[in-house]
């Protein structure tokens, strides 16, 4: 396991050093308006039977689904984030790990970053008698945006380069002001209307002349789905209740926090952290820990890297600690014609001696 920490850790690195080289980070880009939704179903199996053996030799897999939306506004935004993974035998469930949030946030300053809250955090995993679900009340700070137009601003700038329609990087500036054009897509009548505004700045800026082939370009960036970012934080804290305890014992008033963070070091690329802590107010007695980090890198057009993970810790009153750890990696790309898919899965729990591995490596052609 920490061998793919290592590998995600000096992935992280690369991405992040040489997106420096194009100046303006995507983070830099505020909008008004933040509205996005993202969910992802991975599933894998494996089955093998090999006659000289009495019994099934494999026959195991893994179901992974993943759901998040984010709203942003002057005045109010709101939050819904889950996760769950479960593990298969012979196609029956065995395992399972799931952990979701929803928060509304209410800023009682406009584009101010305190806000008040009201939101509710559950989880739940295998070997615990029921999920745990609390609901909180409480303030905190902080925001996010949808930085998906200077993403694809950036992206245009490099398509240009790599097509010679420009020799050198735009300015900061004409970058932000294209990037703030393509956020206001709705209020132009048509695509034609934007492509245009977007060349303008383009030829002003470096002074030439952009040909049929580098307008198709932009428009195809601009219309294209699935490259979406976000860059933003929020830390709350606040009071709530208990509604379901996980061990059956009784519900509680609870006090506790959360910790978001999403991060772009490029177009290409997506961080996102949610941590929470909480418990009754004798809380290093009896409290409960969540956490999850994604990763996502876009390869090409057609492959991205996925990489997750998660952990869940449930310190019941007088009874030891339980915790279950997941992550996930799945690799997708296309090399000379050849289809290759690498998928990988982690899996520990309380009492288990290490971390149960599952890796598949698949490839694929066409000969004629």
């Amino acid at each position: 396991m920490r061998k793919w920490i290592v590998v995600l850790g000096v992935v992280v690195v690369a991405v992040a050093v040489g997106v420096q080289g194009w100046g303006i980070t995507v983070c830099e880009y505020r909008s008004p308006k933040t509205s996005l939704t993202d969910a992802k179903l991975s599933f894998g199996y494996r089955y093998y039977d090999d006659a000289n053996t009495a019994e099934i030799d494999v026959s195991s897999g893994r179901l992974a689904i993943d759901y998040d939306q984010l709203f942003d506004s002057p005045n109010y935004g709101f939050s819904l984030d889950g996760a769950a993974e479960l593990t298969l035998v012979d196609m029956f469930p065995a395992g399972w790990l799931g952990q979701g949030s929803a928060t509304f946030r209410y800023y009682p300053i406009e584009e101010a970053l305190l806000f008040a809250f009201g939101g509710l955090e559950t989880s739940m995993a295998t070997g615990r008698p029921r999920p745990g679900v609390d609901v909180r009340v409480g303030v905190g700070i902080g925001r996010f945006s949808d930085v998906t137009p200077l993403a694809k601003m950036i992206t245009i700038q490099k398509k240009l380069i790599d097509l010679g329609a420009i020799a050198d990087p735009l300015a900061d500036d004409i970058l932000l002001a294209a990037a703030k054009a393509i956020g206001r897509r709705v209020e132009y009548e048509t695509l034609k209307d934007l492509v245009a505004d977007i060349e303008a700045l383009i030829e002003g800026a470096a002074g030439v002349d952009l040909d049929a082939r580098a307008l198709l370009t932009i428009e195809e960036i601009i219309l294209a789905t699935g490259d979406e970012r976000r860059c933003g934080w929020a830390l709350q804290a606040g009071i709530g209740y208990e509604l379901i305890d996980p061990y059956g014992g009784a519900q509680n008033i609870v006090v506790g926090g959360s910790a978001d963070a999403a991060f772009a070091f490029g177009p290409d690329d997506q961080f996102r952290f949610h941590a929470s802590f909480s418990g009754p107010f004798a809380i290093m007695n009896e409290n409960t820990l969540t956490a999850s980090v994604k990763y996502e890198y876009m390869l090409a057009e057609d492959s991205t890297l996925l990489v997750d993970y998660a952990l869940q810790r449930v310190k019941p009153d007088g009874q030891p600690a339980t915790s279950t750890h997941s992550a996930g990696l799945a690799l997708g790309f296309d090399i000379a014609g050849i289809d290759i898919m690498i998928q990988a899965s982690f899996t520990k729990d309380t009492g288990d001696p290490g971390w149960s591995t599952d890796i598949s490596i698949s490839a694929a052609m066409d000969l004629l």
